[in-house]
Parts: C-alpha cells; sequence; structure tokens
C-alpha cells in the first residue's frame, strides 16, 4: 500500500511509516503529486519525531540487563563478580523476567515468596538493595530510561541479630586445638582475627609483604580502603616464621577446616556467625578490658559509631549509674523516720 488512484479519480495515500504493526496513515488528494508530498511529509516526520509512534516494550529480560550491568559498570568493582553471581541468582529464582514486567507489585510479590521459602527480611532487603542499584546504574549509563521501578519499595524491618562472642576458655581451647593441627594457615588465621577484628576473608588473603615492623596491613576489606592493625610481639614472630616458606599469598584457604573445628570443640554458633563470630570477639573483649569505643570504630573500620555502639554495653561502666541513681536504692539509703 501507497499512492493509489481510486475510481472516483482521487488518489489515496495509505501507508504505514515504519511497517506492519506501526500506525497507519490514510488521506485522498485530488492529485498524485499532493498525495506523494504527504506520505513523504510524515514519513520524514516520523523519522525525526519517534515520538509520534507508540513506544515499543522493552524485550530484554532481567538476566540480560545484569549482563549489561557487569559489562558497563560491575566489572570495574571490587565485589563486581560477586554482586554479579547475586543478581543471576536472583534472576533465576524469579524465572528471569521480561524487565517490562519488573514493578513495586512484581517485588512485593516475589519477596512474599521469598519470605515464606525461608529467606529472612535482611536477606530480602539486600535483593531489594542490589536490584534498586542495578536500574539506577544502568540509567546513569544511560541503558535504562524507564526510571527505577522499585524506588517505592520500603526495606522490611529487621530485628537486630543477636552478637555471640567467645568467652576466654572457649578462645583457648579453639587455639590449642589448632596449632595442634600439621597445617598452621588455619591457626593464624583465625589467631589474627582474634587479635585484630578482622574480617575471614581480611586474614586468609594476607601477603608476605602485608606483616611489617608489628603490624598488619589489610588491602583485601569490605570497602576498599587499607587498614593497618598493631599486634604484639609474639603473633608476630610466629608469622614471620610461617612467612619464611611462602611466597606472595600466606596462608591457603580454610573455611572448612575452621567449620569442622568448631564443631570438634563443641562451639556451637548461630548461623551466619561462622566465621564473624571472631570479628565480634575481638570487638566485645575489647570493651570488657576498658578498651574506647571510639578506638574501636577505627579499628573495626566501620563507617558510623552507630554500628560500633552494638559494643558499648560491654564496657564497665556502661550505664553503671543504673544501679547508684535508681529510686529504689535511694530509698533504702534514707534515714527511717521517728515515730512519735
Amino acid at each position: 500500500m501507497t499512492v493509489r488512484k481510486l475510481e472516483s479519480g482521487e488518489w489515496l495515500a495509505d501507508f504505514r511509516p515504519n511497517g506492519r504493526g506501526s500506525r497507519r496513515y490514510r488521506k485522498k488528494f485530488k492529485a498524485k503529486a499532493e498525495a506523494v508530498r504527504y506520505e513523504a511529509y510524515v514519513r520524514a516526520k516520523v523519522t525525526k519525531q519517534p515520538e509520534w509512534m507508540p513506544p515499543q516494550k522493552d524485550s530484554r529480560s532481567l538476566a540480560a540487563l545484569i549482563e549489561t550491568w557487569f559489562k558497563n559498570h560491575g566489572a570495574n568493582l571490587k565485589d563486581g563478580k560477586s554482586r554479579y553471581k547475586k543478581l543471576l541468582k536472583l534472576s533465576n529464582l524469579a524465572s528471569d523476567p521480561l524487565a517490562s514486567e519488573i514493578t513495586d507489585k512484581w517485588f512485593v510479590e516475589f519477596r512474599k515468596k521469598r519470605l515464606e521459602a525461608g529467606a529472612s527480611p535482611s536477606t530480602v532487603n539486600h535483593d531489594l538493595a542490589y536490584l534498586k542499584a542495578l536500574f539506577n546504574e544502568l540509567e546513569r549509563t544511560g541503558d535504562w530510561d524507564k526510571g527505577n521501578p522499585l524506588r517505592n519499595i520500603r526495606k522490611l524491618k529487621d530485628e537486630p541479630t543477636e552478637l555471640t562472642y567467645l568467652q576466654s576458655d572457649d578462645i583457648k581451647l579453639l587455639l590449642n586445638y589448632l596449632k595442634g593441627l600439621r597445617d598452621q594457615d588455619c591457626y593464624l588465621t583465625t589467631k589474627i582475627c582474634l587479635s585484630t577484628g578482622a574480617r575471614w576473608s581480611e586474614a586468609e588473603t594476607l601477603r608476605v609483604e602485608h606483616i611489617a615492623q608489628n603490624h598488619v596491613a589489610f588491602y583485601s576489606t569490605k570497602n576498599g580502603k587499607p587498614r593497618y592493625i598493631p599486634i604484639d610481639r609474639e603473633l608476630y614472630q610466629e608469622i614471620r616464621q610461617h612467612a619464611r616458606k611462602r611466597r606472595g599469598r600466606l596462608f591457603k584457604d580454610s573455611y572448612g577446616v575452621i567449620s569442622e573445628v568448631l564443631k570438634e570443640c563443641g562451639i556451637a554458633l548461630p548461623k551466619g556467625q561462622r566465621t564473624h563470630v571472631f570479628r565480634h570477639t575481638f570487638a566485645s573483649h575489647f570493651m570488657m578490658n576498658g578498651g574506647n569505643i571510639l578506638v574501636l570504630q577505627k579499628i573495626l573500620d566501620h563507617s558510623s559509631l552507630q554500628m560500633t555502639m552494638r559494643y558499648a554495653h560491654f564496657a564497665p561502666e556502661h550505664l553503671v549509674e543504673a544501679t547508684t541513681k535508681n529510686p529504689v536504692v535511694n530509698l533504702e539509703r534514707k534515714e527511717p523516720s521517728v515515730v512519735s
């Protein structure tokens, strides 16, 4: 269909500028030249102003968006590969929906199913954070122009996790058990975590050159900023002795070893705290031994003091005035009234 002559003698311009499925234009003219000019005019207008045409539906899937995000941004992040895998796992759990199907309502339903399957509020809050960040970055790079479909979704209220820490007897039992093993990698990794408050991954990926002058330099940190923590002379000598046999990385991966040893020692821990308990143990004992909360914040490299305040109650003097300023104790200290 294009310009053709009708039986009435008029000329009909009948066409679709963008092919089948696009808007159809039909108009009659007395002369063929007028009909031809009209067709050319409309085609030019549609080309210059595509908004005249109905917007095409985004046929990309969530997995396709994730691939685009990783290629243009995620690959350059320190934790890019880890986040990439988590996003693909989310996409798989959601049966890889089309981008156009992702809405507030879609996520609420997806979150409900996740919770029913046993996921915690903290886990689904992380799901939301990852997906929001995905769309924000795609929009910033020009790979998504429909706004963040999850911008109005709020996180669920998450009950604070109980912070478990090891008692002195448990620490002695664990270190003695580990020291008796033939392989000392797990022993030293554990001792470094307990002595510096380091995360397991930070201690496990230390290199020979990161140990110098009674200090440990952590570079594989959560926020990417290096952290320098002093250690006692005994631990420093143990690490240096171990380093004589190594080049590059100091320790092998030993997460599996510490998991088995904790079971062998009968140390039961809440889910998700198998190695993080060493960081909690350092912080708890640091405060119980009279450490300063601001110093602890720097050692743990917390972004806000509020995070570190979780350990404030371990300080010997924490809220101690509650025992001397309460109305009951003051009542008991008053002299009895004289009855006449």
